[in-house]
C-alpha cells in the first residue's frame, strides 16, 4: 500500500495541569504531557505521527479521517509556522 502524501490541519493545545503540561489534539483524540510546554508539544507530535502511521499500516486512515471529518490536503504544505494555543497562563520568571 502506498503512503498518502499531503497534510492535515489540526489543532495542538497545551495546558498547565499542576506541575506538568498536558498537550491535546482534539481532532485526532490524541494527547500527551511533559515537564515544559515545549516537551508536551514535542511528545504530542510524536504521538500523532505514531497514530497516523498506525492508521496507514492497517489501512484504516481513509475511514477514520472520514469519520472524524478530517480532510487530507494536497502537498506541498504551506510554510505557515505551527500555532500553539495556551489555555491557561504560563508562568514566566524574570531573570535579573
Amino acid at each position: 500500500m502506498a503512503k498518502a502524501e499531503g497534510y492535515i490541519d489540526v489543532t495542538l493545545s497545551v495546558e498547565a495541569e499542576g506541575d506538568q503540561y498536558v498537550s491535546v489534539c482534539p481532532e485526532l483524540g490524541t494527547s500527551s504531557c511533559g515537564d515544559t510546554p515545549q516537551e508536551a508539544l514535542h511528545n504530542l507530535q510524536e504521538a500523532i505521527v505514531l497514530y497516523l502511521n498506525g492508521l496507514e499500516e492497517v489501512g484504516t486512515r481513509e475511514r477514520v479521517f472520514r469519520e472524524l471529518g478530517i480532510v487530507m490536503l494536497a502537498s506541498p504544505r504551506p510554510s505557515e509556522p505551527t500555532r500553539l494555543s495556551f489555555q491557561t497562563p504560563i508562568p514566566v520568571t524574570a531573570r535579573a
